[in-house]
Order: C-alpha cells, then structure tokens, then sequence
C-alpha cells in the first residue's frame, strides 16, 4: 500500500501551498479521466529539480514528475527547450481569480508542445515516442548513455557507532570483512524479514557511510532508517545530502574510454573494481565515482556536489561528442523510460513495483544481499525471520515471463494473471519491454503447489517443468519462464568484458 503512504512525499511540496492547490484540483478535474500508464500531471510541477534541469531541457528533456521532483523521462533532440511543461492553466475552467490563493487566472494555452507528447503516450497500446527511447537504449547498449539520476536520495551515515549501526540495518556485511571504499547493494528489513528498503551503501571510512537511494521511494527509505537507527540506540547519525548532489550515470561499452580522459584517476579493473568508489577530480571539480549499473552494462556513476554539476556535464558531453565522431558510435543523453526497459532486461528490483516490505529477499530473487551474514552469528533486523525461511524454504517466489510473440501488438500493465499448466498461481506485478532482447517482459509472484514450502532448487525445478502463459483480459498470451536475467545473464558486460563486434568501429 505505499500508493496511500503519506512518507511518500518530499516535505516540500505538502508545505507549498500553491503545489497543494494546483495538485488538488488536477486531481479533481480528472477524477473520472481514464489512467493511463505513462500520463503525466501538469500541475505542481517545477516544485524539486536537479542542477541540470535547464542543461537537459535544452537538450530535449521530456520531463516525469515523481514526488514533485523532475526527473528525464525522454530525449526529443529535435524539439529542445520547447518541451518544457508550461505553468498550469486549470484547463481553462476559470474566467476569475483562483479561490483560495485569489491568484490571477492563466488564460489556457494555445500551444503546449509538453501536453501534446505526454497524450501520445496516453494509450494501452505503444505510444508515439517510443522509438526515441529505444536509440537511447541502443545508445547504452553500443556506444555510451548519460542519464541524470540525481532525483536519488543521497544519506551519509556518521559517528564513533555508524559501523555498528550499518551492520544491523542492512543484510549485506559492513564490517571489517568489507573494505574502505566498497559499494555493497543492500536490503533493509523489517522484522518479519521483509524488504523495506533496496539500496547501496558505500563504506567511506569506519564512521561514516554513504547511502543512494532510489528517488521514488528515498523519503519512506529515510523515515524507515532514522526511526530503526533511533530504536537501536547507537551514537550515529543520518544526514541528509540529497539536494547537495547530483548524480551522473554514465553507462555503456564506452563508458570507460569516455571518462578516462577527463579525471585524474585510473579507471581500469585493478584500479576501480565492480561497485567500489573513489574520489577523484573531473574538469577540475571533486567528486565520487561509485562504478554501478542499474541498466547492465559497464558504467560509472559520477556522484558531484551540485554547484560543480554542469561544468562537469558538460565536460562530458563535450568529450561524448568527440568520441561519437572519432569512433562513430553513438553517445546520448536518456532518460528513465530507458532505464526501466534495460533493468527489466537484466533482472534489477524496483522497490514499490516487483518488491515491497511484505516480501523478503529470498521471495523476491536477491537473497545473495543476506547469504554473507548468515553465515556468520551478526545480528541484523530481520535475521531470525530469513533463517527461518532459509531452513523451511519458501511459499512464494517472483518470477520473470517473456511473451512469446515476436513483435506483441500491445504491451502488458501490470495485475495480468499468471498461469502455469492451466492453473492461475500468481499475477504481474510490474511488466516493460526490453528493447535489446525485443521481449514483453513481466515479473510477478508465484505460489508453491499447495502452498507449501519449497526448498528453492526443488521450486525451481517445478517451474522449469511446467508451460506458461499470460491471461492478459481473457486473451492467453503463451509465456517463456526466464530463471536468469533475459539480456546477459553471464554478467559480462558489467565487467566490462563485450563481444569484439562492438569495439569494431
């Protein structure tokens, strides 16, 4: 139910007053509108932005409004600024001043390019602007990607006890067996082992850690974190750093040859192992480079105080246009639509969508976050509950479906059912198209026969064994169970490791 969790506001926008009012009435006036799956509000927004809103927008950037904050949706290179979202118009409903603010009305706009791309993506079926997101997933996928992704929250974890208090909140191990300037991928867990929080943590030095988390669930991840670090006592404390940050993920084959002449520091293997940090100095500013992917391919997240954001984009932007026309590859700014259609491909979570707090990591696929520590006799939230399950075995598991048609006509949503040899066991639960593969993707919870515990060997051999589909309004869409990820799932391109065709040119 985190759709009806107040955490998931930023404080910001309930505490502006004009937000609440322009938010109110949009949600009234479209009280009975059909809800698309990619529409977009046209109030409130502008309320919580990067530092490189108008470097993006002057780009193209077709922006998505998540908790107030603008995050890349899109690029539209041909259109420019132009795409901005206009102020909001009410819909041209009012002819007076606006009750309750007594603000002067804004006559309806004659042209609103912003709403006029948003509606062609207001539809079940594919929308008009899809081709633009799949050369930005070609462009990660062969040559290099930019995405903005500063709409993360960014927490540092500090004081003599910041250790202790990591190691008991998250499930992966922050103790002496991990190093100073290592990335660990993390759940957070309830008692009941379920996940309430996805994340990593870099471990900066033994006080002091250094928490991303994912933008459309970072309030509810800081509630969450400061209320257990409160309960637990420990002389620690969180910070929040999210405004003070931007975040720059540069990702792909070229990630490495792009970055490697701009900053001071070696990005080789030896140098800058998968998920570790180190800090170094791009276009003379200081900043963090944290090597993590959420779209599988060889990448760098630039992570730079936002005062130093744009000279340091544009560096790279500058350097990605000169390694476009000397290799010919391609080199373009994306955005989350992209994002969300390269992680399905590879398997990554989304919080809220595939995982939530009523579901632990070894139901939803991520129990290596877990299995390092219980091994060992370190307490953490949620340990008796994910021991327990470990030696029963589980009820439930997320699965991954592939559509078998080669081209669908129409793309899934989301609360299909699931059926297995005739036998509905489970529903979708998020769904993207994989513009690699050219696979409709779906992941959802299945149950166990009977219900009972299985251990996760023999649960997926009676997977394995059965035939699939997808009940998708009374049509059977025949469905391939995927076990590992459905692009790479070797893992090779994260390390860096690419056939030889794409390094031809």
């Amino acid at each position: 139910i985190f759709g009806m969790d107040v955490a998931r506001f930023h404080p910001d926008c309930p505490r502006d007053a004009r937000w609440v009012e322009d938010r109110t009435h949009e949600s009234y006036a479209k009280t009975y509108a059909i809800v698309f799956p990619h529409d977009e509000p046209l109030a409130g927004r502008e309320a919580r932005k990067s530092a490189l809103y108008e470097s993006l927008l002057a780009k193209g950037c077709v922006y998505q409004s998540r908790q107030g904050f603008e995050r890349p949706g899109w690029f539209e290179p041909e259109r420019a600024a132009d795409v901005q979202c206009k102020d909001y118009d009410f819909y041209g409903a009012y002819e007076e001043k606006v009750s309750g603010l007594e603000r002067d009305v804004r006559e309806k706009h004659d042209k609103h390019t912003y709403l006029d791309l948003v509606e062609g993506e207001c539809t079940f079926g594919w929308g008009k602007n899809i081709q633009l997101v799949e050369q930005e997933c070609i462009a990660a996928r062969t040559g290099v990607a930019v995405f903005d992704q500063s709409y993360f929250g960014k927490f540092f974890l500090e004081g003599p006890e910041a250790l202790k208090a990591a190691d008991w909140l998250c499930t992966a191990r922050m103790d002496d067996s991990r190093a100073i300037g290592s990335v660990a991928y993390t759940a957070l867990c309830n008692q009941r082992g379920g996940v309430e929080a996805d994340l990593t943590v870099t471990k900066l030095a033994e006080d002091k850690f250094y928490i991303a988390a994912g933008g459309s669930t970072f309030t509810h991840d800081w509630r969450w974190i400061k209320m257990e670090l409160e309960k637990s006592g420990y002389n620690a404390t969180l910070r929040d750093a999210t405004d003070d940050y931007c975040m720059i993920s540069v990702q792909g084959p070229y990630s490495r040859e792009l970055l490697s002449s701009l900053v001071d520091v070696s990005l080789d293997d030896e140098a800058i192992p998968f998920s570790t940090c180190r800090h170094a100095k791009l276009a003379g500013h200081d900043l963090m480079i944290l090597r993590l992917t959420f779209v599988g391919e060889l990448g760098f997240e630039l992570h730079v105080p936002s005062g130093s954001a744009v000279e340091v984009y544009e560096a790279v932007m500058k350097a990605g246009a000169d390694l476009s026309s000397s290799k010919r590859v391609p080199v373009a700014n994306a955005g989350y639509r992209a994002i969300d259609s390269m992680s399905a491909e590879k398997g990554f979570r989304h919080w809220h969508a595939d995982l939530s707090n009523a579901d632990t990591p070894f139901e939803a696929g991520i129990g290596f976050t877990a299995l390092a520590k219980l091994k060992t006799d370190t307490p953490f939230l949620g340990r008796e509950a994910l021991e327990r399950q470990r030696a029963e075995g589980l009820t439930r598991k997320l699965v991954c479906l592939t559509l078998d048609e080669e081209k669908p006509e129409t793309p899934l949503h989301g609360n299909e059912t699931i059926w297995r040899d005739g036998q509905c066991i489970g529903y979708v639960k998020s769904t993207a198209f994989g513009f690699t593969s050219g696979k409709q993707i779906a992941y959802g919870y299945v149950d166990a026969p009977e219900g009972k515990p299985m251990k996760p060997k023999a649960f997926n051999e009676w997977l394995s064994a059965g035939k699939w589909h997808i009940s998708d309004r009374h049509v059977e869409r025949p469905s391939t169970l995927c076990l590992k990820s459905v692009f790479d799932p070797s893992n090779k391109r994260i390390k860096g490791e690419y056939p030889a065709e794409v390094y031809a040119a």
